[in-house]
């Protein structure tokens, strides 16, 4: 009987303690602003081994090739979560996208011109604003917790500025020569993103987040030389992985209050 006793005296003990630590769960957000900033790494984007380049009557040969350059940018969304794990989203990403070329004459010089040229085509720096205006899904796992891992893919389209074809260089007369010509000096092209993160509570009302972003652009390259400077080259749209870490804040719009169960 004594033992007994004593089995119903400590569960008397233990069960209002083990109540008070599982009655509530944390919060959940469900409306949610966020604003990060962004390092964005760059990558080749096309190469013309073999492009002639005339200055009557002598001839060179160029060796062309541009690059993406890696830059600092920003990200801007909104999220909205219907349920605790699926959310839709709407993002605004600023890219930079400029670019970064270098120009080499293959055999020894015929013209100073030329030479001229090739130097200031390796020194220009050509930054650009690019952005990139996407929608997708965020699936978040741990959406109470203190910290909530999510992945999200994105479908949109990239605003740039800056043709990625056009080419010229100045000689020190002040002579403009245009290698490749490109009457569409700004483009609208596809643009996908893949994303993985995670997200940490500050406060109530505002979390901390990062994320690795494979953000997949749509862009002209050229495909090989013209038979003389001043046309537009053979070129095709290809698609570059961009990859990018964020590093920003959610501003919490709305969320649904932790409950006892």
């Amino acid at each position: 009987m004594r033992i007994r006793d004593l089995a119903v005296a400590a569960a008397l003990l233990v069960s209002p303690s083990t109540a008070a630590v599982a009655q509530e769960t944390g919060d959940q957000s469900r409306i949610i602003f966020t604003i990060s900033g962004a390092y964005i790494g760059g990558r080749g984007l096309w190469s013309v081994p073999n492009q002639p380049v005339q200055d009557p009557p002598f001839v060179d040969t160029f060796n062309l090739n541009r690059s993406i350059t890696s830059n600092f940018g920003a990200g801007f969304s909104g999220a909205y979560f219907p349920n605790s794990s699926l959310g839709i989203t709407a993002d605004l990403m600023l890219l930079g996208l400029g670019y970064d070329d270098t120009c080499r004459i293959v055999n020894p010089p015929e013209s100073q011109r030329n030479l001229e040229v090739c130097d200031d085509i390796t020194e220009q720096d050509k930054s650009a604003a690019a952005v990139t205006v996407a929608a997708g899904v965020n699936y978040r796992v741990a959406s109470r917790e203190f910290i909530s891992p999510f992945i999200r893919a994105n479908v949109g389209v990239l605003f740039s500025n800056q043709s990625s074809i056009l080419m010229q260089g100045v000689s020190n007369e002040g002579v403009l020569l245009t290698i490749y010509e490109d009457e569409k000096r700004e483009s609208v092209t596809p643009a996908f993103a893949l994303g993985v993160g995670a997200t940490m509570q500050i406060s109530r009302g505002y979390h901390l987040r990062w994320e690795v972003r494979d953000n997949i652009v749509g862009i002209d390259a050229v495909t090989g030389p013209t038979s003389a400077p001043r046309f537009t080259p053979p070129h095709e749209q290809v698609f570059k992985h961009m990859f990018s870490v964020l590093l920003g804040v959610d501003v919490i719009l709305e969320r649904d209050r932790g409950r006892r169960y």
